[in-house]
């Protein structure tokens, strides 16, 4: 893991990041001795240490009539990543205010990465639709073993049909609990229907999740989402056509 990078996404400049990580190996130290570990000049790592310390995650101690640093316990930062997402939430109505008030907002929307496809299930549950309507992939519960996404959903009374492969997840675990999961799950043949992607249609939006390829994206638009929303009533009579009782899988 990049510890730098890490440091930085709690608000750590670069040179903050070094410094702490050079405190942490440090121990009980000279400003002089954490410079020459963080390989930054001395007055440099004066300023910074001065700026951690007022961070609260190094302390500062006299040794002998000399000025000693020693980094905070790394749980430390726990409380500061704390700190910082409840100052979030306080602003949340100030920059959604902003956000509104945006002429300009982007329809599409792409996420990369490993947080990319848990984004989109984020923005179903920020949504709060009446219902989704769910093309499904066995995928999720090969990516998200721990995830609760349908608690979750059930939790803000969110309604969902979903359309999965025999024999995945959807069929063995999760339909038999349509009626706890405020769902109605259809399953059909794995040999006409067993995706890497997962299709959202939810509000006006569709969200596409490729667990292929780690990315997802969000179209925001009524036009398309009443399309898609039609595409999916379609499919899901002829799912009905060809659908595969749990008992025949018993």
């Amino acid at each position: 893991m990049n510890l730098e990078k890490l440091l930085k996404q709690l608000g750590f400049s670069t040179n903050e990041a070094k410094v702490y990580l050079a405190t942490l190996e440090a121990g009980v130290d000279s400003a002089q001795h954490i410079a020459k570990i963080a390989s930054l000049q001395r007055t440099t790592t004066y300023s910074v240490l001065k700026v951690l310390v007022q961070k609260g995650v190094v302390g500062k101690t006299k040794e002998r009539g000399k000025f000693r640093y020693v980094a905070e316990a790394p749980d430390k930062l726990l409380s500061l990543a704390s700190d910082i997402k409840n100052k979030i939430k306080k602003a949340l109505p100030q920059l959604e205010a902003i956000h509104n008030k945006s002429e300009v907002k982007p329809k599409i929307v792409f996420y990369e990465g490993d947080e990319a496809i848990l984004n989109v299930y984020e923005d179903t549950l920020r949504e709060k639709p009446k219902e989704i309507l769910e093309w499904n992939t066995n995928k999720f519960f090969e990516k998200f073993p721990k995830y609760n996404y349908v608690d979750k959903r059930v939790a803000l009374n969110i309604h969902a049909k979903r359309i999965g492969a025999e024999g995945s997840q959807w069929q063995t675990e999760h339909k038999r609990n349509d009626d706890t999961e405020l769902s109605e799950t259809l399953i059909v043949p794995k040999n006409i229907f067993n995706p890497d992607i997962e299709v959202n249609i939810y509000n006006n939006k569709v969200a596409f999740m490729n667990y292929a390829d780690n990315m997802s994206i969000i179209i925001e638009n009524e036009a398309i989402a009443q399309a898609m929303r039609q595409a999916y009533l379609l499919s899901w009579r002829g799912a009905k056509s060809t659908e595969v009782k749990n008992e025949e899988l018993d």
